[in-house]
């Protein structure tokens, strides 16, 4: 397996980006009269992390900060021939180290794909808190709801190493 680093976000990697997250169908986009509140409509340089290998982008996790104490996770995807490389859940493990030191209590994340949301719940300790109505065809295009799930972050420790 080759080795993949994880570092902020540059703004010469939007273009590419939007390539990652547009495989999953999860890339921001403007207001339109049929959308006028889009899921996503920006991606934020500085709460973003990215994942390389060899240099080649190949992930994305950002997020999104409401609050010295609450946040919200947004745009985590690979693309799909590193799916199952770990490379997630290093980009998960950065941004909620970085929402921790930066004093966020708690966090909320949203995601319609049921495998997703299991590895929350197993992996970082999530709870499942609710459902939300998505705004548009947003993630699976056949999912018309979010599961909504939180995380105390106060007792979440990053993992070694």
């Amino acid at each position: 397996m080759r080795e993949v680093a994880i570092r902020k976000m540059l703004e010469e990697d939007r273009p590419k980006l939007m390539e990652i997250l547009a495989c999953w169908n999860m890339a921001p986009r403007p207001s339109t009269p049929e959308a006028p509140d889009p899921e996503r409509s920006t991606l934020l340089t500085d709460n973003t992390f990215v994942a390389l290998a060899d240099g080649v982008l190949i992930g994305v996790a950002s997020y999104i900060l409401h609050d010295s104490a609450f946040a919200e996770t947004a745009s985590l995807a690979v693309v799909p021939e590193w799916l199952g490389s770990r490379c997630g859940e290093r980009l998960q493990n950065a941004r909620l180290a970085e929402m921790k030191a930066c004093g966020v209590e708690r966090v909320r994340t949203e995601s319609d794909r049921p495998e997703i949301v299991e590895w929350y719940v197993r992996k970082y300790g999530y709870r499942v808190v609710g459902a939300a109505r998505k705004k548009h065809a947003f993630g699976l295009a056949d999912v018309d709801h979010w599961t909504v799930l939180e995380l105390d972050l106060r007792h979440w420790q990053p993992p070694p190493g």
